[in-house]
C-alpha cells in the first residue's frame, strides 16, 4: 500500500466508523490488516482478547472501540506525510481531463481503490448495506438523489460501466495498472483508441463526385473549430462507406478515432445504443482538447433511428442537441436512411449517396483487386463475372481473399462470389439473367387505345426525356416488349425490375429499393421499367399495414421528381392509387389482338398468309403467338388448322373477365 492509499485508507476509516459493521467477518480481516500495516499496538484498545482477537458482543464495546479506533486513525494520520505518488497523480490527471468536480473525483476514487486493491474492497463491504449509498451519505454528506446524478455524469464520460453503476470501466485499470501512463496525453491516446488508417486509395471512388468538397469541409471545420459539424454517408451494404470514412480523414491529414462496437470487458459484450452514445460523448470531450480530430460512429443507424420511446435509452432531443454541439466532426454511416428520424438527416452539415456501381466502375474494381491479390483470373471471365453478378466491392474483396485462402481458381471464385450474395442480396438467385435482345418488334401487333406509333415518333422527335407510361392490360399483351423498344428508339438503356426484385419483408427495404433503382436510373440516364406495379402502387385506402403506405409514398416522391423515363407495367390498373395515376404523362391501354392483327401475326410468326380464311379467336395476345411458337418448333408442326387449334387452347386457359363475359366462350 503506497503513501496515497495508506492516507485515504485511514481517513474512510476514521469517518466511517459510526457505520461500520465491527462484527463482520470481513472487519476481522480489514482490523488484523491495519495492526500488521501500520504496526498498531493492540493494547491501545480495550476490547482485545488474550488471543488478540476483537470482543465486541454489546453496544457500548463497539462504541468504545470506535472511540479508540478514531485517536490510533488520528495519529497515524499525522506521521503519513503527503507524497505525490504515481496513483494519485494519475488520478488527478483523469480528474483534470473529465473536469470532474470534487464529489465526482471522490466516487472515482471509491470505485479505483476498491479495484486496485483488495482491503478496500473489503472494508467497504463492513458499511452498512454494502453500498456506496452509505458511503456518499456519510463520507461525502450527499442528499438522496445526489449520487445518482453525479453517476449519471461519470457515466456520460464513460467511467463507469453502466449507468447507476458503482464499477470503473476496464480500460482506466489498466491506464492505473501502467505507470507510464503519468500524462494527460498518455492517458487520452488510451482513451481514445487507435487512429483509423485507410486500406484504399481515392482512384477506388472515382465515382464519388463530392469527395474534395467533403475533405474540405471537413478541413475547414477543424481549422475553425466548428460546432456541429455532421457528415452522412448512406447507401447499400459494403459500398465502401467507412473505408471512405478514413481516406478522407487521413487525405484531410485529420486522425479519426471510431466509436466502439463492442465493451471491451472479458466477454467482449456488443455495445448497444447507450453505449455508443457514452462512448462519443466521452471521444467528443477527449479529442476536443487535442489539435484536431474527427469522430467516425460506423452503423449510425444505431442511435439515429426512430425507435424512441419504449425501450429507447436516449432522448430526441439529447441527440439533436449532441448533433448541434458537437465539439468534434463527426462522421456517421448507415445502410439505411429510411429507419433515421428525420429531425436527425436535417441536422446534417453534408451528405453523400452510396449508389449502386455502374459496370464500368465495378468492372474496375474487380480488376484492381484481382490485380493487388495476384488472383488468376481470365479477362473475358473477370468481365463475365462483372455482367453476371451485380454485387457490392466488398464481396468482391473477401471472395478473392477466401479464393488465395483455399488455393482455389476462377471458378472457386464464382462459387464464393455466389455463395455470399445470396446472403447478401436475400436472393436465391442472384446470377443475373442475359440482357433482354429486343428482336424485330412490330407496332401493327399491338392493340392500343392510341396510335402507338405515332406516340412513338413525337416522344422521339421532342428530344425530351422527363416522362413516365403507365402501361396497362391483360398479361402478354406486348406492354414491358413496347417499353424497351421505345427505349431502343431513344436511344437509352433498359433497368427493369420485377415487383420481387424490390419488395422485401424487411422494413424499410422495399422503400431502399425502389429509391437504389430511381438512383441508379438516374445515374445512367436510362429508361425504369417497373413490372407488375400494382404489387407496389396499391391504393393506400385499402392498406392494413403502416409499410405499405411508406412504400406508396416512396414511389410517388421519386415519380414527382425522377428527370429520366419511368415505365409502369400493370395487368390490375384499378387497383394503383389514384395519386399515382395522375403522375403519369401517358397512361396507355394494352387490349387483345382484333381480327386484323390476329391474321398479321399468324403471317409474322409463321409465315402463314391467311387469304380468305379469317381467323377469329377472341383474346389472343402476342405472348400467345410467341408461346405456341416455341411449340410448334419444338415439334415441327406446319399446318394451319393445328396452330389455330393450339392458339385457342392458350385463350381457353385465360381467366380474364372480358373474356368470361363474351358470347360463346
Amino acid at each position: 500500500m503506497n503513501n496515497f492509499e495508506k492516507r485515504k485508507f485511514l481517513d474512510y476509516v476514521e469517518k466511517l466508523m459510526p457505520v461500520t459493521d465491527t462484527n463482520s467477518y470481513s472487519f476481522d480481516a480489514v482490523f488484523d490488516f491495519m495492526l500488521n500495516e501500520f504496526k498498531i499496538n493492540p493494547k491501545q484498545f480495550d476490547c482485545i482478547d488474550k488471543d488478540g482477537n476483537l470482543e465486541l458482543e454489546s453496544t457500548k464495546a463497539r462504541e468504545v472501540f470506535a472511540k479508540q479506533m478514531k485517536k490510533v486513525v488520528k495519529k497515524l494520520k499525522e506521521k503519513i506525510q503527503p507524497r505525490n505518488t504515481k496513483l494519485e497523480q494519475q488520478l488527478l490527471t483523469i480528474k483534470e481531463i473529465f473536469t470532474l468536480n470534487n464529489m465526482e473525483y471522490e466516487i472515482l476514487l471509491y470505485m479505483a481503490f476498491k479495484e486496485i486493491n483488495n482491503i478496500f474492497d473489503k472494508y467497504f463491504e463492513c458499511l452498512e448495506n454494502q453500498s456506496l449509498s452509505t458511503f456518499s451519505r456519510v463520507y461525502l454528506g450527499l442528499r438522496c438523489g445526489k449520487k445518482e446524478r453525479l453517476l449519471d455524469g461519470l457515466h456520460r464520460k464513460n467511467i463507469t460501466e453502466s449507468r447507476r453503476s458503482d464499477c470503473i470501466n476496464d480500460i482506466f485499470l489498466e491506464i492505473l495498472d501502467n505507470p507510464q501512463c503519468d500524462s494527460a496525453d498518455k492517458i487520452i491516446s488510451i482513451l481514445i483508441g487507435k487512429k483509423q488508417k485507410a486500406t484504399l486509395k481515392l482512384e477506388d471512388f472515382s465515382h464519388i463526385k463530392d469527395t474534395q468538397k467533403v475533405i474540405n469541409i471537413l478541413s475547414q471545420a477543424v481549422m475553425q473549430k466548428k460546432k456541429g459539424v455532421n457528415i452522412l454517408l448512406y447507401g447499400g451494404v459494403g459500398t465502401g462507406k467507412t473505408e471512405y470514412s478514413k481516406l478522407i480523414a487521413n487525405k484531410a491529414n485529420i486522425p479519426m478515432y471510431s466509436v466502439i462496437t463492442e465493451l471491451g470487458n472479458m466477454n467482449y459484450k456488443e455495445a448497444d445504443r447507450e453505449d455508443r452514445l457514452v462512448d462519443l460523448n466521452a471521444k467528443q470531450h477527449l479529442l476536443s482538447r487535442t489539435e484536431g480530430a474527427c469522430i467516425l460512429f460506423d452503423e449510425g443507424e444505431d442511435v439515429m433511428n426512430r425507435g424512441f420511446g419504449y425501450g429507447g435509452s436516449a432522448s430526441k432531443g439529447y441527440l439533436n442537441t449532441l448533433l448541434e454541439t458537437t465539439s468534434v466532426p463527426i462522421i456517421w454511416t448507415t445502410n439505411n436512411i429510411y429507419d433515421v428520424d428525420p429531425a436527425f438527416l436535417r441536422r446534417m452539415t453534408y451528405c453523400i449517396e452510396f449508389e449502386k456501381l455502374s459496370e464500368e466502375t465495378r468492372l474496375n474494381i474487380w480488376n484492381r483487386v484481382i490485380k493487388k491479390n495476384k488472383l488468376k483470373v481470365s479477362k473475358e471471365k473477370l468481365t463475365e463475372l462483372n455482367k453476371n453478378y451485380d454485387i457490392p466491392p466488398s464481396l468482391i474483396s473477401n471472395a478473392v481473399q477466401t479464393t488465395k485462402m483455399i488455393g482455389g481458381d476462377e471458378n472457386d471464385f464464382e462459387g464464393l462470389i455466389e455463395n455470399v450474395a445470396k446472403v447478401v442480396t436475400k436472393k436465391k438467385n442472384v446470377k443475373n439473367k442475359k440482357e433482354f435482345e429486343l428482336k424485330e418488334y412490330d407496332e401493327s401487333l399491338v392493340n392500343t387505345d392510341v396510335d402507338i406509333k405515332n406516340l412513338t415518333q413525337k416522344i422521339k422527335s421532342c428530344g425530351k426525356l422527363n416522362f413516365s407510361l403507365c402501361l396497362y392490360g391483360e398479361p402478354g399483351t406486348g406492354k414491358s416488349q413496347y417499353a424497351r423498344y421505345l427505349a431502343k428508339q431513344l436511344g437509352v438503356e433498359v433497368i427493369y425490375k420485377r415487383a420481387s426484385d424490390l419488395m422485401s419483408k424487411w422494413v424499410g427495404e422495399s422503400e431502399q429499393n425502389i429509391a437504389a433503382a430511381f438512383a441508379e436510373a438516374k445515374s445512367k440516364k436510362a429508361m425504369l421499367i417497373f413490372d407488375e406495379a400494382d404489387s407496389f402502387l396499391q391504393n393506400r385506402n385499402n392498406a392494413s399495414h403502416s409499410w405499405e403506405i411508406t412504400q406508396v409514398n416512396e414511389m410517388l416522391t421519386w415519380m414527382e421528381s425522377h428527370e429520366y423515363p419511368f415505365v409502369c407495367t400493370t395487368n390490375l390498373l384499378d387497383t394503383l392509387d389514384e395519386a399515382s395515376l395522375r403522375r403519369f404523362t401517358f397512361k396507355i391501354r394494352f387490349d387483345f389482338m382484333n381480327n386484323e392483327q390476329v391474321n398479321c401475326a399468324i403471317e409474322h410468326f409463321f409465315g402463314i398468309k391467311v387469304k380468305d380464311k379469317n381467323i377469329d379467336i377472341k383474346g389472343l395476345t402476342a405472348g400467345d403467338f410467341a408461346t405456341v411458337k416455341k411449340k410448334t418448333d419444338f415439334l415441327d408442326i406446319i399446318d394451319l388448322d393445328e396452330i389455330v387449334t393450339m392458339l385457342r387452347e392458350e385463350v381457353k386457359v385465360k381467366k380474364s373477365k372480358e373474356l368470361k363475359n363474351s358470347i360463346g366462350f
